[in-house]
């Protein structure tokens, strides 16, 4: 059985580790065939894309939801099993009182009459 070699890169074609020098350090292409290195960010970064570039940018704070004319949230709001703060429900007297019209699919609605809380599941 004869010995067979093959040669896995050429030193072109490799990445140097002298690129890295910092942990956390990530390796993007700033233009074609050329590894450019991207320092790490800070604590509560993100890290973003402008112009095909990626750059480490602050979280900031989050936007509020702006409220329509019924006061309940537009767009949805995915709590992913989180506690829910400063959550708009809609009040009503009792159940006979829930609005026929003009609420949000997926409104909450309290009916202090009867203590139930109910969910818009049609809106047409």
């Amino acid at each position: 059985m004869a010995v067979e070699w093959k040669k896995l890169a050429y030193e072109a074609d490799v990445i140097a580790n002298t690129l890295l020098t910092t942990k956390g350090d990530i390796i993007y292409a700033s233009d074609a065939n050329t590894p450019t290195r991207l320092g790490i960010g800070s604590d509560d970064q993100i890290l973003r894309v402008a112009t095909d570039v990626p750059n480490w940018e602050d979280i900031g704070a989050p936007a509020a939801h702006t409220l329509n004319s019924h006061s309940a949230a537009d767009g949805a709001v995915d709590f992913n099993l989180q506690e829910a703060t400063d959550l708009v429900v809609m009040t009503v007297a009792n159940e006979a009182a829930l609005p026929a019209a003009g609420v949000a699919l997926g409104q909450l609605c309290w009916a202090t009459g009867e203590l139930s809380l109910h969910v818009c599941t049609s809106d047409s």
